[in-house]
């Protein structure tokens, strides 16, 4: 090894439509943009900042359908939010010696009320710091995904360093 670091920061949502009893519908995976606010609470965190320590972690979904950018400070149109009251940290040891850090961030939208369909386009995970303004941390475009009546939504976002 030559002690150069490969590993950037990167992140991948897992969306899972399930039945109410449960079973699995569809499962999709899609990496994400992380935005310059994300990359900047990270930084802040690394610094020893005492105002960047985030209070509420959640992943909020919409349906907007407009390109992620770096420069994203909220999703175009957002419909929902689920929080992820206990986020994880843990470390991932590879095949080849080296290792990552995973952060994850779970949360799960209840089956819609009404007998309506919700053409949902975009996510991303909303940070808040005490009473400021949220930070969109990423953002990711993806297939339109229909949530009903008849299904609930599970959303992992694996956050790897």
């Amino acid at each position: 090894m030559n002690g150069k670091e490969t590993q950037g920061m990167n992140g991948v949502l897992t969306l899972e439509l399930r039945n109410l009893d449960g079973s699995l519908m569809e499962r999709r995976r899609v990496p994400n943009l992380i935005t310059i606010a994300g990359k900047q609470l990270v930084a802040e965190l690394l610094m020893g900042r005492v105002n960047a320590l985030p209070t509420r972690w959640s992943i909020v979904v919409g349906t907007g359908v407009t390109t992620p950018l770096p420069s994203d400070t909220e999703l175009k149109a957002k419909v929902d939010e689920a929080i992820d009251a206990a986020p994880k940290v843990e470390v991932i040891k590879q095949g080849d010696g080296s290792s990552l850090v995973r952060a994850t961030v779970t949360a799960s939208l209840p089956a819609l009320t009404q007998a309506t369909v919700q053409p949902l386009t975009e996510a991303g995970i909303q940070i808040l710091q005490g009473a400021s303004t949220p930070i969109l941390f990423n953002r990711v475009r993806f297939e339109e995904v229909n949530r009903g009546p008849n299904m609930e939504m599970k959303m992992t976002w694996e956050i790897s360093f």
